[in-house]
């Protein structure tokens, strides 16, 4: 007995191991939606203001472990998911427990991996809201059940009185399953049901003051709901619910081969009494819940949010495996196999969210492309302006803050927060009269997008009408923030900015040099223009009114010592090669730009 059981453990080891892996991979598969922003927003305040926050539908325990987690382990979305992930894999242990007690060792191991594997159950393992409670201990309170059933005690009473306590704080969903647990008994246990009275007693002590203070109005608020979501075709709406729930078409074809193995292999077996009530209990819940949910819709709204019948899963794991286990036990260790499989099957974790904004994305893009001084500009028409979202990304992603303004004129660089087909024109139109549009990241419906205006907005007057607005050293695609430090050898990118404020009469060429003492390198060529898109290099052509941004490549020489360069720039026309004087500039006609500093060997 001391092998077998070490075997077994074993066994159960892995299998929790597994299932662990199956969901780690997934973490970040999806966005965090709106109700789980909100449950992370709800816990940025002291413990009594958790308690003072929580909505009359929720229970605070669920918010006081996250932020207890929060502050041990950070804020970051795959930090608090996982806290759903540990807490899921008890669940595991308890399903096999609860299966293994009536049906043996192998019917557990079968009900612990389809329970796991379906897309649902590996949605609610890692949604960081309080369902994964509800998930974990639906399976120990069957397991209990029957422990305090068949060997009734006020110890194991008051346990299973516990486990019901936390199925209805974890989530109002679960409900129906407190019917379903009364029937499981009457099927099962049937003179003995009058058991339940101590259980239920204990538990109408410890939730009766939460159900008369807020529960019972909150209950008649939804059933008097006007749902008008029409449902297809009864047929039709279960199918949708159970491919919804387990994820893949590839589940019906399981449930058909479940079907089909308790037909033969059951006629060719004495099948006692009692295992028939049990595995047609089981059966009942598979086939009578999606329409029992169909028909009581209108007041309960199951089938138009789908996702509220996960526990639905629970009663067609545990019928899957108690099918396959009368199989040969070479089909029982294939069937081990597939359903491991299973657990790891592709799908769209994000079909089962409430409301996803790609907000979080683009501000986490933002972290790598935002630079000191720029500010964000939202448009009064956003439709991704959930302020708990805001609230949230903005501590997670930028600690000391960002910048917001409401006016374009009190920032150079503005990222503009917008959605395009609903986008304020006021905003718009005053934006490109004095910014140049830049990089964007996001859909139309959230699109952030950086405007730049001139680094010096009067800018240098040039005699032939031109203009020049200043130069920046290009740090990839955003300005260098702090002193130039470069290597021998080094490649880097000069960006100038000009208008003209009249027609200007020549081509005029635009030279860049790199100095010490004397001349170092020098890169002369018309003015090379990277906006606006296709405008000419020809300066005669330029018009009024319009800002022009040309980029240079240039690099550092090699070899070259330790020390200072100064990059400066020179306007001339290249007919006479007489360089243009200006407020600022040099008599030698060069304008200073930027010192580099060259560290080398």
């Amino acid at each position: 007995m001391r092998r077998i059981s070490t075997r077994h453990l074993w066994l159960v080891t892995v299998l929790v191991l597994l299932i662990a892996a199956s969901r780690a991979v997934r973490i970040n598969d999806f966005h965090l939606d709106n109700d789980e922003i909100w449950s992370i927003w709800q816990t940025m305040g002291t413990p009594a203001q958790i308690l003072q926050w929580t909505s009359p539908t929720e229970h605070p325990a669920y918010f006081l472990l996250l932020d207890a987690w929060k502050h041990l382990a950070g804020m970051h979305p795959f930090v608090l998911r996982y806290l759903s992930l540990l807490v899921c894999l008890p669940g595991v242990v308890f399903m096999y427990r609860a299966v293994r007690r009536r049906h043996g060792h192998l019917a557990g191991v079968l009900a612990s991996l389809t329970y796991y594997a379906f897309a649902i159950s590996q949605f609610t393992n890692l949604y960081a809201r309080s369902y994964v409670f509800a998930f974990s201990v639906l399976p120990l309170t069957l397991w209990l059940v029957q422990r305090y059933f068949d060997k009734p005690s006020l110890f194991r009473a008051f346990l299973l009185a516990l486990s019901l306590v936390i199925l209805y704080i974890s989530t109002v969903t679960i409900v129906p399953v407190f019917f379903l647990l009364g029937l499981y008994t009457l099927v099962v246990y049937r003179q003995r049901i009058w058991l339940w009275w101590l259980p239920v007693i204990l538990l109408l002590v410890c939730i009766l003051p939460d159900i008369l203070s807020n529960k019972l109005q909150q209950v008649s608020n939804h059933t008097n709901a006007t749902r008008m979501f029409a449902l297809p075709p009864l047929p039709t709406a279960v199918v949708e619910l159970y491919t919804y729930l387990t994820g893949s078409w590839l589940w019906l074809a399981v449930l058909a081969f479940t079907v089909l193995v308790l037909v033969v292999f059951w006629r060719k077996s004495n099948v006692p009494p009692k295992s028939v009530f049990q595995v047609g209990f089981w059966l009942l819940w598979v086939v009578a819940v999606p329409v029992l949910l169909y028909v009581l819709e209108p007041r309960l709204g199951f089938y138009t949010l789908k996702r509220y019948a996960w526990w639905y899963v629970f009663g067609l794991a545990v019928f899957i495996a108690l099918a396959l286990v009368r199989l040969p036990k070479m089909g029982q260790w294939v069937s081990v196999g597939l359903l491991g499989a299973l657990c790891f099957l592709p799908f769209r974790l994000n079909d089962f969210s409430y409301i996803v904004t790609p907000l979080g994305e683009n501000l986490k893009w933002l972290t790598e492309h935002l630079e000191a001084g720029d500010a964000l500009l939202l448009d009064s028409n956003l439709s991704c302006n959930f302020p708990e979202e805001w609230d949230y990304y903005t501590q997670l992603y930028f600690p000391t803050g960002l910048r917001f303004v409401d006016n374009i004129a009190d920032a150079r660089r503005v990222w503009y927060v917008s959605s395009q087909d609903a986008e304020s024109e006021a905003f718009a139109n005053a934006l490109v009269l004095t910014h140049i549009p830049g990089r964007f990241v996001g859909p139309p419906e959230c699109l952030f997008r950086l405007y730049e205006a001139p680094p010096d907005s009067e800018g240098i007057l040039y005699p032939n009408g031109m203009r020049f607005h200043g130069a920046e050293i290009m740090d990839g695609d955003k300005p260098l923030n702090g002193i130039p430090v470069m290597r021998e050898g080094q490649p880097f990118k000069v960006r100038l900015w000009w208008s003209v404020d009249r027609p200007v009469d020549l081509d005029y060429s635009v030279g860049l040099t790199l100095y010490r003492v004397v001349e170092e390198r020098q890169w002369d060529s018309a003015p090379q223009i990277v906006y606006p898109a296709g405008a000419p290099a020809e300066t005669s052509r330029w018009q009024p009114g319009q800002i022009y941004v040309e980029e240079r490549e240039l690099q550092i020489p090699y070899p070259y010592s330790r020390g200072g360069l100064a990059l400066s720039m020179a306007l001339y026309w290249f007919g006479d090669n007489q360089r243009l004087l200006a407020p600022g500039v040099e008599p030698n006609g060069t304008l200073f730009l930027k010192r580099i500093e060259i560290v080398a060997w």
